[in-house]
């Protein structure tokens, strides 16, 4: 099903043309999804701002490593996956993968810890045994 209203889809691509700035020129399928709805990607675009552009006082790796976490803590892959590559791209290193990892396995357990290496698998070589 998609949005068949000509005004709604051209306020939603306004929109969404918008965030791909934002973002730094791309969008995710879910925001092309959201773009059914132009009140949804509005006020998903309204939060993005005001959490990565606006008032912004911490530092964009631990920005991403907190969002990362959320993702793990939440079993989102797609949150996992982008803010943990986000955070690298950012600065931050395999220890600091891993500790955040670790939180999230004290906090919320192996039903969190496992999908989570499931997720990051391809960012991180297996250690083999000598």
């Amino acid at each position: 099903m998609k949005q068949e209203n000509a005004g709604k889809l051209k306020r939603s691509q306004e929109i969404m043309e918008a965030l791909k700035e934002a973002r730094g020129g791309s969008l995710l399928e879910s925001h092309q999804v959201m773009g059914n709805d132009p009140n949804l990607i509005n006020a998903f675009l309204q939060q993005y701002l005001n959490c990565n552009k606006r008032d912004v006082n911490i530092p964009k790796k631990y920005r991403e490593l907190i969002v990362m976490a959320i993702g793990m803590a939440t079993g989102t892959q797609t949150t996992t996956k982008v803010h943990a590559d986000l955070a690298i791209k950012n600065g931050a290193t395999i220890d600091e993968i891993f500790e955040v990892i670790r939180i999230i396995f004290f906090t919320c357990g192996v039903t969190r810890l496992l999908p989570t290496l499931e997720t990051l698998g391809d960012l991180f070589e297996p250690v083999d045994l000598q």
